[in-house]
């Protein structure tokens, strides 16, 4: 996920609006492409000539920033701004709201000019989209409910632009955008003090960083088996699984905020379900206790959930099925428990089958799931394979334009490892298409001692030639994953999702996205 932490680190009072102190209030709002997706106000106190920290007027616990804002689309618009204004007179139930308004204001005004200047960023100069020196002046008449005695704005300023015009300006060493800026108040009322004079020191902050997938009213979402991903209207969707055989779901627009429910309870084996955008609904297909496969539900909306048990009869299986959106059809690739043989199978429907058909086996043993994904004309199937000698344990993949004649097995990369990890051991492999290149999100041990599981990701634009696996950035140190991960892209974003292993209790049941 990319998260932006907006934070007034600290301002220097060197002439107060009122008389003698200023009692200080900051507020915080963030907006993507003109949502208001985060607020927050902080009583700081009363306030003479001085330079202080905000850090020191606020529970050590909670931080001075505002809290952190998720923007996954580069090219969306976001905008943070902050207000540090005087308000001893202001009741404390109507102050939030007030400040809300006026942030709205401040960012309606400046919605056409986020960005300005972006086509010619240099690290010495940072275009915002008001002009410095001259919002409090131009812009006071949007604190004219500020007006009781000697209340006042006395530092206001934001920072705006499409997300690549924000990371632009935050990458460096520390992917850190800070400045100190000096701000004239507006004139203050007879009887105060005169204009305020402060300097306030504030900084943006980029993270990529993985998040868990939760809601505030229905909690994380868990699952006790690897997860699944599938994008549908817009809307990114995860599944997992939990004992009684209740799928669990979550569905987000952004990858910000996230809605949490359920499904079922299904007769299910403890078995990762599979998810499948296709004919304008959203299908969950589901391994039952017998080993039969099941199509249990499906959605429109992603929001209610129609129950169907339509699945192609004639095969059981011990692993979680792979599902792809072929030449106008729904390809399930299963793996029969009893021979151990890899078979496909499609409908245009969900109502007739057609009948399984055996994928050329590699002659190897298998040791993972298989995965599918469509790019172009071309029909991808991925699993991990021992090949009975060094390397051992490979991520390969197969091919078919048809759904009928294949290419042949083939490793991936030539059974390459992440870089200087030349003995870690791959253990599962996702699979997704983003920007006409197909995607892996693979597992691996390192030194192939379990408990160690991190997740890396390649991707090819034609499946033969591969960019090298590469382990997301995560600045909040290293992501222990505990399950096969989920891999889909939506919104001009790729993400991936899987359940972590904590090392403090154990728990492998809280899903994470990326």
């Amino acid at each position: 996920m990319d998260v932006y932490t907006f934070t007034v680190e600290e301002f220097i009072v060197h002439d107060t609006r009122a008389t003698h102190n200023d009692t200080l209030a900051l507020s915080y709002t963030a907006y993507v492409n003109g949502d208001a997706v985060g607020n927050r106000v902080i009583h700081l106190g009363d306030f003479d000539n001085g330079e202080f920290s905000t850090s020191d007027y606020v529970p050590s616990d909670v931080g001075p920033s505002l809290a952190p804002v998720v923007v996954n689309d580069p090219a969306a618009k976001a905008a943070f701004i902050f207000q540090l204004v005087n308000a001893g007179n202001v009741p404390s139930g109507a102050l939030s709201g007030r400040l809300a308004a006026t942030a709205d204001q401040l960012a309606g005004i400046t919605a056409g000019l986020a960005g300005a200047g972006a086509a010619s960023i240099s690290a010495a100069v940072l275009t915002t989209a008001f002009p410095l020196g001259l919002l409090l002046e131009g812009f006071a008449n949007l604190w004219s409910w500020l007006t009781v005695d000697c209340d006042g704005p006395v530092a206001v300023d934001q920072i705006s632009g499409p997300r690549y015009v924000l990371d632009a300006w935050t990458d460096n060493p520390i992917r850190t955008f800070r400045t100190r800026r000096s701000y004239a108040g507006t004139d203050s009322a007879t009887g105060c003090g005169g204009n305020s004079n402060y300097e306030v020191i504030w900084s943006l902050k980029h993270s990529r960083i993985w998040m868990p997938v939760t809601n505030t009213a229905e909690g994380q979402l868990l699952s006790q088996t690897g997860v699944s991903a599938a994008a549908h209207h817009g809307a990114l969707h995860t599944f997992g699984v939990v004992a009684g055989g209740i799928v669990n779901h979550a569905r987000t627009f952004t990858g910000a905020t996230w809605n949490v429910d359920s499904l079922g309870p299904f007769n299910l084996a403890q078995i990762a379900v599979s998810a499948i955008s296709f004919n304008d609904r959203l299908h969950v297909f589901g391994v039952r206790q017998d080993g039969t496969i099941s199509s249990l539900a499906y959605s429109i909306d992603g929001g209610s959930w129609t129950p169907h048990s339509s699945a192609p009869p004639g095969l059981n299986t011990a692993e979680p099925i792979a599902a792809s959106n072929f030449r106008d059809r729904l390809y399930l690739v299963a793996r029969d428990s009893a021979s151990n043989q890899l078979h496909i199978t499609s409908t245009s429907d969900l109502l007739s089958w057609n009948p399984w058909a055996d994928v050329p086996s590699p002659g190897l043993q298998p040791a993972s799931p298989v995965s599918a994904a469509t790019l172009g004309k071309t029909l991808f199937i991925f699993g991990v394979y021992n090949t009975g000698k060094t390397p051992g344990l490979v991520v390969m993949r197969n091919s078919t334009s048809d759904g009928v004649n294949w290419s042949g097995w083939d490793q991936v990369e030539a059974g390459a490892r992440p870089e200087g990890a030349p003995s870690d051991v791959p253990v599962d492999v996702a699979a997704g298409v983003f920007h006409e290149r197909v995607y892996l999100a693979t597992r691996w041990l390192k030194n192939g001692q379990f408990g160690t599981d991190y997740i890396a990701v390649n991707f090819s634009r034609d499946g033969d030639n591969w960019s090298g696996w590469r382990v997301p950035q995560n600045n909040a140190g290293a992501f222990k994953s505990s399950g096969r991960a989920g891999l889909a892209a939506v919104n001009d974003h790729l993400y991936i999702l899987s359940p972590q292993l904590d090392d403090t209790n154990n728990q492998t049941t809280h899903v994470w996205a990326y």
